[in-house]
């Protein structure tokens, strides 16, 4: 699914100059007419090789358009913050070059600074909400395996029964508590990092008491979000 950013801008000095300045930036293509300079930028493959993030800049005579690849509805609010922040760092490099509109770039900013403040809110609310609730059940289930204790051999197998609902719950909380997908990355990142650009799948998901199928999740979200590249 392809966004659009569209702000309203004056050309006030040739473009030409413009393309040394942005080269270090490490484009994939660059093309520069009299009228219009594109520059476009792969972020990240997926692990077969094939073009995950991408975005396009058009520089035009009275406009600016940032046109992006947005994955999924669920990471349009990390899509558009990430940017957000390149379209800034795009306004300090064509500062000399353009006169930007000020009230077309608010509504973009205004909504998105407006969705992370509801979204933060959101999670840390639900967050709170399924811990609580978890933590309620794990104490009634508690309490019932504590009284089966005291019952007689008939109720054998509703203690068994009781027994695995509390393990159960017991570990979904150490998982709320523990180890989250935030932590599994940077664990990841580190751990090729100070390996040589290697990992051993199997290793790591020991050695953190993780699935090997959610270690391999991890790598791929890595690779996506362009923290990591997958050798050829």
């Amino acid at each position: 699914m392809e966004e659009i950013i569209k702000i309203k801008a004056n050309r006030v000095k040739p473009l030409k100059d413009l393309i040394p300045m942005l080269g270090p930036l490490g484009f994939s293509k660059v093309s520069y007419s009299k009228e219009e300079l594109v520059v476009e930028k792969v972020e990240s493959e997926d692990l077969s090789g094939k073009p995950y993030l991408f975005y396009r800049i058009e520089l035009g005579p009275n406009s600016i358009m940032i046109r992006y690849l947005l994955p999924s509805p669920e990471r349009r609010l990390s899509r558009s913050l990430d940017m957000g922040l390149l379209s800034l760092n795009l306004f300090r490099i064509i500062a000399t070059h353009y006169d930007v509109s000020v009230s077309s770039v608010y509504p973009f900013y205004y909504a998105l600074l407006n969705s992370l403040s509801e979204s933060l809110e959101k999670e840390k609310l639900e967050a709170i909400s399924e811990l609580s609730g978890l933590k309620a059940k794990h104490v009634s289930l508690e309490k019932k395996y504590k009284d089966l204790v005291r019952s007689s051999e008939q109720n054998a197998r509703i203690l068994v029964e009781a027994e695995r609902k509390n393990e159960e719950l017991t570990e979904k909380m150490k998982k709320m508590e523990g180890i989250n997908e935030e932590v599994l990355q940077e664990r990841l990142f580190e751990w090729i990092r100070t390996h040589d650009g290697e990992i051993n799948l199997f290793e790591f998901a020991r050695l953190n008491s993780t699935p090997v199928g959610r270690v391999e999740e991890g790598l791929n979200s890595l690779i996506k979000e362009g923290y990591i590249r997958r050798r050829s």
